[in-house]
């Protein structure tokens, strides 16, 4: 930051993470670890939860470390791979080139650039570019390039900083927004649910600008308040990303985020909320009159770490509201205004840094629209409601957070098992299409490995 080092934070909680880190030289991303030299359970709960030093680590721009300037060590890849099994086929294949049932995938083989750009500056970014194995083409991915800041107000310490990202909740610290909570590994070629929260929709299809601050952002207690603008990539930039065609939104969408941190021993505590407001024009149209749809969301996350263990229990909530002003008239809606919800709920818990176990609910649910919700075979709603609900448990194991092969040291990897059942979807149990499919039918195990090196 500016020349100076570590600051009294960081110093901190380095020292913090230096202790959970002992014996353990594995490294999570390697750009980040190779720069602070700490090993991966500093800054992760497994991956890619993040412990109260990668929170910190994240808030200071990606900049802690002795590195003032970028390195061959900044680049790191990814790569997730799993086999997809459906309770029942899906006639005419999973995907595009895929098999109606058992298929395996390369879902995301990813090249990022992590960590310092200048360290004088403050400067740091994670990017990320991904080719899709699923849809066989490359896109831009996550991105977040920081300004970061420190001062002081009040007496108390701030770390203040600018964003330039494009996803609303990528540049969030706790695991609890769409952007970065659960599944971390969503399976590529299950079913998925018709309905879903704009503020998800919206990723890699916007940029945006934005400021952040965080208050007192100690071992013990942190207040964080952000807000950002974000605008709709422009069509011919959405295809030459590999994320066209663009999403139609116009205008400016305001994005905002609070939240408070209290931690007591090895307990860390957060309570938040976050939203935006966007004027998506009516499919089809790139100019005239828009719909008008707001995200409001509650959200709270609890962490437990000590040496041998880490339990976390992350929970959110969204009320979306749907003004259709433009898609009613034009008959593109049922209703003029409608509603979305969605709950989340996960409890997860590490054992040694080598085994873990997560459990997840989430829920859908809304009114009737027969216009935004027909009948078609897999993913049709019968009787127009969004309704769907989930139960999800996985299981973990984390080879190399003791250490990596000789050869390849810095490797680390997850295997993991993930099993999924709906006990209703789109709207229904039974015959949720109107083609007689269930909501059963989609209940999915999909098991492989997330590497990173």
């Amino acid at each position: 930051m500016r020349g100076r080092h570590l600051s009294p934070i960081a110093l901190t909680l380095a020292g913090l993470a230096g202790a959970l880190a002992v014996n353990r030289p594995a490294q999570a991303i390697p750009a980040f670890a190779a720069q602070t030299g700490l090993a991966c359970d500093a800054c992760h709960i497994g991956f890619p939860q993040l412990t109260p030093f990668g929170r910190l680590f994240k808030l200071e721009g990606y900049t802690l470390g002795d590195q003032k300037y970028p390195q061959i060590h900044n680049l790191s890849a990814m790569l997730q791979a799993g086999f997809t099994y459906l309770k029942e086929k899906v006639p005419g294949g999973l995907s595009p080139d895929y098999p109606s049932n058992h298929a395996w995938s390369i879902q995301q083989t990813s090249l990022f650039y992590g960590g310092v750009l200048d360290k004088q500056l403050g400067l740091g970014a994670f990017v990320q570019g991904t080719f899709d194995g699923v849809a066989h083409q490359f896109h831009w991915d996550n991105l977040d390039i920081r300004d970061a800041h420190l001062a002081r107000l009040g007496g108390r310490q701030i770390i203040y900083g600018f964003t330039f990202n494009n996803a609303p909740g990528i540049t969030d610290v706790w695991n609890t927004l769409p952007a970065w909570g659960y599944p971390y590994i969503p399976d590529a070629l299950g079913v998925s649910p018709t309905a879903g929260l704009q503020i998800s929709g919206l990723a890699q299809s916007v940029v945006g600008v934005g400021g952040y601050v965080a208050y007192n952002p100690t071992p013990a207690n942190m207040l964080y308040g952000e807000v950002d603008a974000y605008k709709s990539l422009p069509n011919h930039t959405a295809f030459a990303l590999g994320v066209g065609p663009a999403n139609g939104v116009g205008g400016t969408i305001p994005y905002w985020r609070f939240g408070v941190q209290h931690s007591v021993g090895e307990y860390s505590v957060e309570f938040g909320t976050s939203g935006l407001v966007d004027h998506p024009y009516p499919s089809g149209f790139t100019h005239g009159p828009k719909d008008d749809i707001t995200d409001i969301g509650l959200d709270t996350q609890i962490q437990y770490i000590t040496m041998s263990q880490a339990i976390s229990l992350q929970a959110s909530w969204y009320h979306e509201s749907q003004h259709w002003g433009a898609s009613f008239p034009l008959g593109n809606t049922a209703n003029l205004n409608d509603t979305l919800n969605q709950e989340t709920i996960t409890v997860s818990y590490l054992w040694h840094e080598l085994l873990g176990a997560t459990e997840s609910f989430s829920d859908i649910s809304g009114n009737a629209d027969s216009g935004l919700y027909g009948p078609s075979p897999i993913s049709g709603n019968a009787n127009g409601k969004p309704n769907s609900s989930s139960f999800t448990t996985e299981l973990d194991y984390y080879p190399f957070n003791n250490g990596g092969p000789k050869i390849f040291p810095w490797v680390n990897a997850k295997f993991f098992l993930e099993g999924t059942i709906y006990p209703y979807f789109n709207g229904l149990s039974h015959n949720y299409d109107g083609a007689g499919r269930s909501a059963s039918a989609n209940n999915l195990i999909f098991g492989g490995i997330w590497l990173v090196f």
